[in-house]
């Protein structure tokens, strides 16, 4: 059965009754608390001016997902296999940011609903699950050949930064670094172009569903963006050299610092393409 097809098809009264029956019988656990805990996060930028580099392109994959949409546990399946087996860390990285749709009570967009809205209006999302690739591809999410065939065209391309991702942790803290090498910025506005990083938490399970999909494993979650979730642009990491950011009790206190990664991504603004990706996982 095609989701996507099936989604447009119906009319604004199926839809309006099919998201009350839906809401009527999920059975959802408690919404995360919004509650900080003691820890901090550290996050400084490097520039590389090296000017030379042989880095590799990595791609991003943004996902848009719900913890009771029905065809987000393919989807998921999908984007699962892809980034740990069929290319790995090295080729693929992914973001799943949480919608309101088709349940308002998905606990990770409670915990986060400003940076998700951010991104769904950025993009024009307006059902889940919903894949894009590197900002300017949109494969069908539960169709595992369109999604590595979109892949594939953007690993093609010729990365114009390279990015390198550190973190560490100590005590209750979190310690990020980020270093940019710019390989080609001919053409572009720099001022038009940002950097963002996402902490992403993963394998993050439930006892029982959070929502009414059956899932219980959740991967590459998106916590935070920073230092927000409008990046920072490059003309001002280029003017500076090096930025440091610290911030004060931004640690949520049910992350598990353990899990915890980074996805670092460098988007133009206007035409949203992202132009190389970088991330702590190996």
């Amino acid at each position: 059965m095609n989701f996507t097809n099936s989604f447009f098809r119906v009319t604004a009264a199926a839809i309006l009754g099919a998201v009350l029956i839906l809401l009527s019988s999920c059975e959802t656990n408690p919404p995360i608390v919004v509650d900080y805990g003691s820890g901090n996060i550290f996050l400084k930028i490097n520039l590389n001016t090296s000017g030379s580099s042989s880095a590799s392109k990595i791609v991003l994959l943004e996902d848009f997902a719900n913890v009771s949409c029905i065809p987000c546990v393919i989807s998921n399946k999908i984007i699962e296999s892809l980034t740990k087996s069929t290319y790995g860390p090295s080729k693929l990285v992914a973001v799943k940011f949480p919608t309101n749709f088709p349940s308002p009570s998905d606990p990770f967009y409670l915990a986060q609903p400003d940076y998700c809205d951010q991104r769904m209006e950025y993009y024009n999302i307006f059902f889940a699950p919903t894949t894009i690739v590197d900002g300017v591809l949109r494969p069908v999410s539960t169709d595992s050949i369109d999604v590595i065939a979109a892949v594939d065209e953007r690993l093609a391309t010729t990365p114009r930064f390279e990015i390198q991702v550190k973190d560490s942790v100590g005590g209750e803290n979190y310690f990020i670094t980020i270093s940019l090498n710019i390989l080609n910025s001919t053409g572009l506005n720099l001022d038009e172009v940002v950097l963002h990083t996402v902490v992403t938490e993963t394998e993050i399970e439930f006892e029982t569903p959070p929502g009414s999909n059956g899932e219980t494993k959740f991967y590459d979650v998106m916590r935070d963006m920073l230092p927000t979730n409008l990046g920072e642009t490059l003309s001002n990491i280029i003017q500076t050299g090096e930025i440091n950011y610290q911030f004060e009790e931004a640690i949520f206190s049910n992350w598990n610092l353990s899990h915890l990664n980074v996805v670092a991504y460098i988007q133009d603004i206007s035409t949203k393409e992202v132009y190389q990706a970088g991330s702590t996982f190996e």
